[in-house]
């Protein structure tokens, strides 16, 4: 999978490119697509730092576009130029097989009971964006994190020290459950995105993972985590979508994130064809609203303010 960016997208954010990037190219012509690092190159000279952050996408009520979040978002950050590890916690492996259709040699299990290093679990689908995949083989994780006695607050820190100044960004894919592995993984993030569609049953199930991300804020009072919710699947054909998006703009600590990720049917036509929404040359909401999602969550939404973050 090569991972490319259309010049345009580029000049959305920035007016122009700068002389060196076409001098180095040979001439003044920008091919049809840029790679992320040339991307990166155009952002830095701009001053931007690219942000290091660990995120999970965690709800605990499934058919939330979870997965959908955070495998288009962490492509759509690597066609930006950020160096992206995606790692896939879902025993269901959905994310893993957005990207392969191959059972992968090692899983995350395997690294908690040190039959790999991380690094070995570890495959790339593109320089800049590396997956540690999952499989059925997963659902002994939790059973084997149980019997550890490490310090939760460093396990998972420890575990990815190996790799971790690899990449600008971390990004979990979370299964809808209360677990150790979402205890472990929520002490280990700066940001936790909580996807919830405007339904009755996913804004209890939103409620309830609000209500968990508090308890363990009270239990490490020094915890610095920024929750956000993401609301997913927005069709404002049903009246009741926009009431409960309208009540529900105050949760507290959690920041309602000022946009929705709206109902579309690329994202079904990605995910059948193993692709992200970015694969596909036609405009659509799906591309602008993980666009607006992703560029948020690095700060790049505007290139004076950014570096900031």
């Amino acid at each position: 999978m090569a991972i490319t960016v259309l010049p345009s997208e580029v000049e959305s954010f920035l007016g122009g490119f700068f002389p060196s990037i076409q001098s180095e190219m040979g001439n003044t012509n920008l091919p049809r697509n840029l790679t992320p690092s040339l991307v990166r190159q155009v952002f830095q000279e701009q001053g931007y730092t690219y942000p290091r952050k660990n995120i999970i996408f965690h709800c605990l009520k499934g058919g939330a576009a979870k997965t959908t979040l955070a495998y288009n978002v962490s492509f759509r950050l690597a066609q930006l130029g950020c160096r992206i590890l995606l790692v896939d916690l879902d025993k269901q492996a959905n994310a893993t097989y957005s990207f392969t259709t191959e059972k992968p040699k090692h899983v995350f299990v395997d690294v908690v009971l040190n039959k790999c290093k991380v690094s070995e679990a570890i495959t790339a689908v593109d320089s800049g964006l590396h997956l540690l995949p999952s499989s059925l083989d997963n659902a002994r994780l939790e059973m084997e994190l149980l019997g550890r006695r490490e310090n939760p607050r460093l396990f998972y820190r420890n575990l990815f020290a190996p790799v971790r100044d690899n990449y600008d960004l971390v990004i979990f894919d979370l299964p809808p459950d209360l677990s150790h592995n979402t205890y472990l993984s929520s002490l280990f993030a700066d940001i936790v995105c909580v996807p919830t569609t405007p339904d009755e049953y996913s804004v209890y199930g939103m409620k309830l993972t609000l209500s968990s991300l508090e308890d363990l804020k009270k239990e490490y009072p020094d915890l610095n985590l920024e929750v956000l919710v993401v609301w997913t699947k927005y069709d404002g054909r049903e009246k009741s979508a926009s009431r409960y998006i309208s009540d529900l703009q105050d949760l507290g600590s959690a920041q309602v994130m000022p946009f929705i990720i709206r109902s579309d049917i690329t994202f079904k036509h990605a995910q059948a064809q193993g692709k992200s929404v970015f694969d596909f040359k036609r405009k659509s909401n799906a591309k602008e609203d993980i666009d607006i999602l992703a560029r948020e969550l690095i700060g790049l939404n505007d290139l004076n303010k950014a570096g900031t973050t």
